[in-house]
C-alpha cells in the first residue's frame, strides 16, 4: 500500500559554510541588534518623537552563488569591497511623516515615482546604515579591547541603480524593524548586501586560537630524526670454573682488549679499536664490516 504523505527533505549543505562558524554568527548579530538600536533607532525616537524599535538583525550567506538581487539599490565601493543598500519604501515614506509631525505615513504604490525629498533621506539613511554596519563589524572581528580602536569607516555617497551581483562570496545583513506607535505596526526591512571580505576576520574572530594553524618546527634531516640502538661488545674470554669461583671483590683479570663489534639490533654493523682517554674507554678507528 502506497502512501501520500509528503516527504521531508534534506537541507542542501551550502560548502561556503563547511569549516567556519557560521553557528556562532547569532552572537554577533545580537550585538549588532543592540547598537543598530542606538545608532539608528534612538536618534529618530528623539527626533521625532516616536518608537521605532530594531526587531532582528540577520546575517545571512546569499543562496546562490552569483546570483542577482532584485530591487532597488543603492551601492558604493567600502574599503573592503563593494557594498549595496535596499531600503523599504514604507520606512522611509514613515520618516518623512514624522518629520513633518504626520501620526501616519501616505499611501504609495510601488510604480508612484519618488520626490527629491524622498530621495536625499534615503541616500542619507543608507550612507548611515552603510557605515555603521561595515564599522560594526570590524569591531566585532576583534577583541573587545580593542574595538574601539577601531575608526569609523568614510564612504562616497551611494549611487541608485537596479538588481546587483555579489561574487561568490557575498552575504546579506537583513534588519527587521517597526514603528510601534503606527496602526497598525507593520515590519520594515532594511538590507545591506556585503562582499565577504567584511565577515571573514568576523568568522576567523569567532573560531579562536583554537582554530588557527598551529606554528610546526621546521622539520630535521633524516640523520637528525631516525635513532638507532647501538652495543658496543668489548671482549669474550673463557675461564676454568676453578678460577671464577676462585673470584673475589677486588680481584683482576688480565685482558687484552680486541676491536670492539658495533652491533645494530643484533646485527655487527663496524668495528673500532678500544682506547683509553682520561680515564675512560673510548671507541675509535671505526671500519665497516662486510
Amino acid at each position: 500500500m502506497s502512501s501520500n504523505a509528503p516527504t521531508s527533505r534534506s537541507a542542501a549543505l551550502d560548502p561556503r559554510c563547511l569549516g567556519r562558524p557560521v553557528h556562532l554568527l547569532p552572537r554577533v548579530t545580537e550585538g549588532l541588534r543592540d547598537a543598530l538600536q542606538r545608532g539608528l533607532c534612538l536618534p529618530w525616537n528623539r527626533r521625532y518623537r516616536t518608537r521605532y524599535e530594531m526587531r532582528s538583525v540577520a546575517l545571512l550567506p546569499l543562496n546562490q552563488t552569483g546570483a542577482e538581487l532584485p530591487g532597488r539599490w543603492l551601492r558604493t565601493q567600502g574599503p573592503l569591497g563593494p557594498l549595496a543598500c535596499q531600503i523599504d519604501r514604507a520606512l522611509v515614506l514613515s520618516l518623512m511623516a514624522r518629520r513633518l509631525g504626520l501620526a501616519s505615513a501616505p499611501s504609495a504604490h510601488d510604480g508612484d515615482p519618488s520626490t527629491a525629498t524622498e530621495e536625499r533621506l534615503q541616500q542619507a539613511v543608507a550612507l548611515q546604515l552603510c557605515g555603521q554596519s561595515i564599522h560594526l563589524l570590524a569591531q566585532a572581528a576583534v577583541a573587545d579591547s580593542l574595538a574601539d580602536s577601531i575608526p569609523a569607516p568614510t564612504l562616497a555617497p551611494l549611487q541608485a541603480g537596479g538588481a546587483i551581483s555579489l561574487p561568490a562570496d557575498g552575504w546579506i545583513l537583513e534588519l527587521r524593524l517597526w514603528d510601534a506607535e503606527a496602526q497598525p505596526p507593520v515590519d520594515m526591512i532594511m538590507r545591506v548586501a556585503l562582499d565577504g571580505a567584511y565577515v571573514a576576520p568576523v568568522l576567523r574572530h569567532l573560531a579562536g586560537p583554537g582554530r588557527a594553524p598551529k606554528n610546526t618546527k621546521a622539520a630535521q634531516p633524516l640523520p637528525r630524526r631516525l635513532t638507532l640502538k647501538m652495543q658496543a661488545r668489548l671482549l669474550e674470554r673463557e675461564l676454568p670454573l676453578g678460577d671464577v669461583l676462585d673470584l673475589r671483590p677486588g680481584a683482576l683479570i688480565p685482558v687484552r682488549l680486541a676491536d670492539a663489534t658495533l652491533m645494530v639490533d643484533g646485527s655487527p654493523l663496524m668495528s673500532a679499536a678500544v682506547a683509553e682517554h682520561q680515564g675512560k674507554l673510548c671507541l675509535t678507528s671505526f671500519q665497516d664490516l662486510e
